[in-house]
């Protein structure tokens, strides 16, 4: 399976409907190359390229227990055309395809696409097709999915605002949103907390925003979200950094704000420490919110 080319209208004939590719609005295309122009989403697409094939295998991204969850939260009966937003080496929309009539991933970093076009093949799913795109400004026309996904992406979005309106708007009234990302607590200093570290972890993060902020924020769009479940992703230190390469400055710094970390960011992140005081594992607090479209 090879990537979809917006540009090719091969991939874009809505009047087949054996041709699950959605039609591209060349409108939207242009602002997509003009967003990738932003220094953060340089940055994402700098760092996902260079740990693709890490994705790929990755243990939280491919085999997750909330990929089951985000699964269920899409109440899916068959038929539905589900958009995966963020879908990095496409672990979500491989869970989604046997439920599904198809499934489209999208991501900014082409490095991906192709681990998930190559995955894809390799597990002879027939239904899944990706594109390179930014979802600040997606190449579809509105309404067009019965379901918009996005899993553990959320953080890496320069523009949220914008990546909430496109979500809202390419998904059909009624149609179902499904989100599942790390976010941070309510209290500020923990909010900072854990910012902190996971920019340090990796410069291409942006921000673990609230509940509430992305409760409020897709709600301004039209679509209206609950938490589905709430849950602690458990992560080994030493892999989590290697996962992203960290350098070894920003390690040291993570190293010493763990090990310095007060009860409470201890308690919430279920922070680990050996006997010398360095990081062990911890955890990153995390939901699944899913909802509908008004309308």
């Amino acid at each position: 399976m090879s990537p979809v080319n917006p540009a090719n209208p091969a991939d874009r004939n809505p009047a087949n409907p054996s041709n699950s590719t959605p039609p591209v609005n060349p409108a939207n295309a242009s602002n997509s190359a003009d967003a990738d122009k932003s220094k953060l989403s340089q940055a994402v697409q700098a760092q996902f390229s260079r740990q693709a094939a890490r994705y790929e295998q990755s243990p939280v991204h491919a085999r997750g227990e909330d990929l089951a969850w985000a699964v269920e939260a899409a109440n899916l009966t068959g038929v539905e055309r589900v958009l995966d937003v963020g879908t990095g080496t496409g672990h979500t929309a491989f869970a989604m395809a046997p439920h599904c009539r198809s499934v489209m991933g999208l991501d900014l970093t082409a490095r991906m696409i192709v681990s998930a076009a190559s995955l894809a093949d390799e597990k002879e799913l027939a239904n899944v097709q990706f594109v390179v795109s930014d979802g600040a400004s997606m190449p579809f026309p509105d309404a067009y999915f019965d379901v918009v996904t996005t899993r553990l992406a959320a953080h890496h979005f320069a523009d949220p605002e914008a990546v909430a309106t496109e979500m809202a708007r390419v998904l059909r009234p009624g149609g179902r949103l499904v989100f599942v990302d790390h976010v941070a607590p309510p209290n500020s200093s923990l909010d900072s907390f854990i910012n902190r570290i996971d920019w340090l972890r990796d410069s291409s993060h942006v921000r673990e925003w609230t509940v509430k902020e992305w409760i409020d924020r897709f709600a301004a769009n039209g679509v209206d979200l609950a938490v589905h479940r709430e849950y602690a992703l458990p992560l080994d230190f030493r892999w989590w950094i290697e996962q992203a390469a960290t350098p070894e400055d920003r390690m040291a710094q993570l190293i010493q704000m763990f090990g310095s970390a007060d009860e409470e960011a201890k308690r919430t992140f279920h922070i680990q420490l050996d006997d010398l005081g360095l990081p062990v594992a911890f955890a990153l607090q995390s939901v699944v919110l899913a909802g509908n479209k008004r309308g």
